[in-house]
């Protein structure tokens, strides 16, 4: 690890050390809040750094609005942790089927697989690249409050468009001021980030966050989604009022026997595919990939589809 980090670390676990005593004056509760609702002080307490990163890119971005450094367009962001060949075959239906002046923003969560290399290549794609797995939830914030445009839409790195003018489905209900949040409905009535339009200036307003969170002394590991704990976007969607929600509903796969599932007819999420890309024996990987490469040739037009597999 190099001089720097080093210095850094040691001076978070020695500023860690340091609120205990505070927060016992200040008569803090010793249960873990949500990260949205943290101050540094929490953060700290937590061990929650990357709680910090946001809390900057959060100022940088009501900044660039007050300077009016904002453009009323759309900017689609994807996180992306060791899942290069899926990727790449998003990014091709992305790139073909999105005007070419649509930014396309992919935050690298501490990839291993070659994809920072690769995204590193591709000069019409902007990256963030961070040292380390931070989480979906973290690398989601950060990819929304990098955007310099009026409405980010998010996109798994498995969720691949399928026609043209994709995007209007979830953009125009933000754009027009009928909803903060626009996309993919949840099995417990929440808008999913697998494909979500949201409004920039009221996501960073209101200090919204993609987090995740368990009720304190339950388990994160364990006990009733929605009850004590809550998954990647969930808690955003509360955060608003059910009036600033629009959900698009699933539709059926164009074709049939296909793993995954569409939305509003646009969008196709395989599932599963970049969790096994992450890991795993090398048939199960290329099982999965042989699954979405077919679902993706059968689905896409010819100019966004995949080249045939050796």
């Amino acid at each position: 690890m190099s001089a720097p980090r080093l210095l850094a670390r040691a001076t978070w676990n020695g500023a860690r050390a340091a609120t205990q005593p505070i927060r016992r004056v200040l008569g803090r509760s010793d249960d873990r809040p949500a990260a949205s609702a943290s101050d540094l002080l929490d953060d700290l307490a937590f061990n929650r750094p990357w709680n910090v990163v946001i809390k900057a890119a959060r100022l940088r971005a009501r900044l660039r609005q007050r300077l009016g450094r904002v453009d009323h367009g759309v900017t689609v962001a994807i996180v992306n942790w060791n899942t290069r060949a899926v990727l790449v075959d998003t990014l091709r239906a992305v790139r073909a089927l999105t005007p070419p002046t649509v930014p396309v923003l992919v935050v690298d969560n501490g990839s291993t697989d070659g994809s920072r290399e690769w995204l590193g290549s591709q000069s019409d794609i902007q990256t963030i690249a961070l040292r380390a797995n931070a989480g979906h939830a973290v690398a989601l914030d950060l990819a929304v409050l990098s955007a310099r445009t009026s409405v980010v839409v998010t996109l798994d790195s498995d969720a691949v468009p399928l026609r043209p003018r994709w995007l209007d489905v979830v953009v125009e209900p933000v754009r027009s001021g009928r909803a903060v949040l626009c996309g993919l409905r949840a099995s417990r009535d929440y808008v999913h980030p697998v494909f979500m339009a949201v409004d920039l200036k009221e996501f960073t307003r209101r200090r919204l966050s993609f987090e995740t969170h368990f009720r304190p002394g339950a388990s994160p590991h364990e006990g009733e989604w929605g009850v004590d704990r809550w998954d990647t976007g969930e808690l955003l969607s509360r955060a608003v009022d059910a009036r600033e929600l629009v959900f698009i509903d699933p539709t059926p796969n164009a074709v049939d026997g296909l793993p995954g599932m569409t939305t509003g007819e646009v969008v196709y999420h395989h599932g599963g595919v970049s969790r096994a890309s992450s890991g795993g024996s090398g048939r199960t990987v290329d099982e999965s990939y042989r699954t979405w490469h077919a679902a993706l040739r059968a689905l896409l037009p010819p100019e966004a589809a995949p080249p045939p597999l050796d």
